[in-house]
């Protein structure tokens, strides 16, 4: 009943973690990671607080409000199950993953190729759009297509990850991520020349 209880607050730490190592982002996400998951063991446990003990303090298990024990059992779930996926479904390690580097506001970033959704031009600046944000670079649009000779320009302001790509149509390309999709402009230039099949699916 005790797993059962703290089950929401494992998943959101194991799915929070995951995304925050894959992407490298900042300590501070750590931050809103433990706020959530204490927030989903206490409502676990007033979920089984109200169900079982019908509101009895007297039999309420002081266990489930202890912040350490909340932590502690979270760790040992996400750390099993990342240890599980690393030997029951082995990555090959041979096969580099593409990682892109830039700056962006001063900071250096480095993220891998696919999670970027697409690129947009704004005059003086563009913008690298990824699932979790946006990162400003003085890169040009230019320099990213010679970078970047996987992605597609539609439009002299955009370029696109075809991995991402779930609808096209003579107007537009479809863009999906977590979700979320976001229409890009086909320009009548580059509609002409452009050959592009759905290959993503929103997830």
């Amino acid at each position: 009943m005790l797993a059962t209880f703290l089950m929401p607050s494992a998943l959101f730490g194991r799915w929070t973690s995951g995304m925050i190592v894959r992407n490298k982002l900042a300590w501070r996400y750590w931050i809103y990671v433990l706020v959530g998951v204490l927030w989903f063991a206490y409502m676990g446990a007033i979920a089984g607080y109200w169900l079982l003990f019908e509101l009895d303090p007297d039999r309420f298990p002081e266990v489930l409000i202890n912040p350490v024990f909340s932590f502690l059992w979270v760790g040992a779930f996400t750390t099993a199950d990342l240890l599980l996926e690393r030997y029951l479904f082995p990555v090959d390690r041979d096969q580099k993953v593409a990682m892109v580097q830039f700056t962006s506001e001063r900071k250096a970033h480095e993220i891998r190729e696919d999670a970027i959704l697409y690129i947009e031009s704004r005059d003086r600046f563009t913008l690298v759009h990824t699932s979790v944000g946006s990162y400003p670079t003085t890169r040009t649009i230019s320099n990213w297509s010679q970078e970047l000779p996987s992605f597609v320009r539609t439009h002299r302001s955009f370029l696109v990850n075809p991995i991402h790509v779930v609808s096209v149509s003579k107007t537009s390309i479809a863009v999906a991520s977590e979700g979320a999709s976001t229409d890009i402009p086909v320009s009548r230039t580059y509609g002409e020349r452009l050959k592009l099949e759905p290959q993503g699916t929103p997830k």
